[in-house]
């Protein structure tokens, strides 16, 4: 059963008294699945607004493939026709999706609706969606802001990203980047700004970038440095992403010294991670970099992985490129200046090198 259906069947008392009982057992218990149940019931309220849903869905694909753009770079909308016209349109039909592939995910995570093969399938739908109902929302926001502001087309994926050092290089997950036609970095106080991929460890997951922009690195001050030596089990750690359009802020402690399957160049971490979350640091409590974001086990909430700060330098080591490799180990931070700040200076500090990534990949 998809996950839509179940949500309306217990909106509409077709579930047996067991199916009830498990259903809200799983409203209180899980804060996903909760909070795409009300999602899903915000929307029919929307949706009950529609006469024809039929003709609703045709309009919404007339306006994405005609007036978007789906497989343009970037479009420039007029606020006035094209706001008033679609703008609302628009944020219902991302809602839409977003609500149906988040609750596909949240039942997943129950482990009783869907069978485990399709796991995958599934992670990498949620990726999509949620970047077309973010991408969606930015462009309504956009145009209504500013009548001359450019709004960007939705990209493949979106991940997270932080600088190295300062001159540029970037170091962020593989896994997103790979066979990419363009990559970008934002963040709320860097625009969008275009990069290059120098270098990657497919083994690792690891992939460096390059941001070539001189003006907007000779300000950088990273206030991080990599953690070579091994941390600690049990010792608090944190992390900042970008799983949603604004940074957001995780924290636990690391739980082991090896990741899935004892595999020995991950630490696994007791912090909720999704997608998004990818190549995104991970931290100590003096603010010393001691991993990078890679994924977590698919239905295992509270519980991720993420690479080695040691095993990071060591890829850095075995850069083909002499040029990179020694600009890279002789500007990288061999001390941190966030040691003994309270969480909230030490975030303030590490915000602007915390990035956004956006891929963009050739059909």
């Amino acid at each position: 059963m998809r996950s839509t259906d179940l949500f309306d069947d217990y909106l509409n008392g077709k579930l047996s008294e067991k199916e009830i009982a498990d259903f809200e057992n799983r409203i209180k218990t899980d804060e996903v699945f909760s909070a795409a149940f009300q999602e899903q019931k915000t929307l029919l309220k929307v949706l009950k607004q529609v006469t024809d849903r039929k003709e609703f869905q045709a309009k919404l694909n007339n306006i994405h493939e005609k007036e978007i753009g789906i497989h343009s770079k970037t479009i420039s909308l007029n606020e006035e026709t094209f706001a008033k016209k679609h703008g609302r349109t628009i944020a219902v039909a991302a809602s839409t999706a977003f609500v149906a592939v988040l609750s596909t995910v949240a039942i997943l995570s129950t482990g009783g609706y869907l069978l485990k093969k399709q796991s995958n399938e599934i992670t990498e739908l949620k990726r999509d969606v949620l970047e077309l109902k973010y991408s969606s929302e930015a462009i309504v926001e956009g145009i209504t802001k500013n009548n001359k502001k450019v709004a960007y087309a939705p990209a493949n994926f979106e991940g997270s990203a932080f600088a190295l050092n300062n001159k540029g290089y970037i170091l962020t997950s593989y896994h997103m980047v790979k066979d990419a036609d363009s990559i970008f970095i934002q963040n709320n106080l860097t625009d969008r700004v275009l990069t290059r991929l120098v270098y990657f460890d497919a083994k690792l997951d690891l992939a460096f970038l390059k941001l070539d922009n001189t003006e907007l690195v000779k300000t950088w001050q990273i206030p991080f440095s990599l953690k070579e030596k091994t941390t600690d089990i049990g010792e608090r750690v944190f992390t900042l992403g970008y799983p949603r359009k604004e940074m957001v802020y995780g924290e636990g402690s690391l739980s082991a010294l090896s990741g899935y399957s004892n595999d020995t160049s991950m630490y696994q971490i007791s912090i909720p991670v999704n997608p998004g979350n990818s190549g995104g640091p991970l931290l100590d409590e003096q603010g010393n970099i001691i991993g990078v974001i890679r994924g977590k086990i698919t239905g295992a909430e509270a519980t991720g992985f993420a690479i080695k700060a040691n095993e990071i330098m060591k890829a850095i080591d075995s850069l083909p490129t002499d040029s990179i490799r020694q600009e890279l180990l002789s500007t990288t931070n061999k001390k941190t200046a966030l040691k003994n700040l309270k969480r909230s200076e030490q975030i303030k500090k590490i915000n602007p090198y915390v990035f956004n990534v956006l891929v963009y990949k050739k059909d």
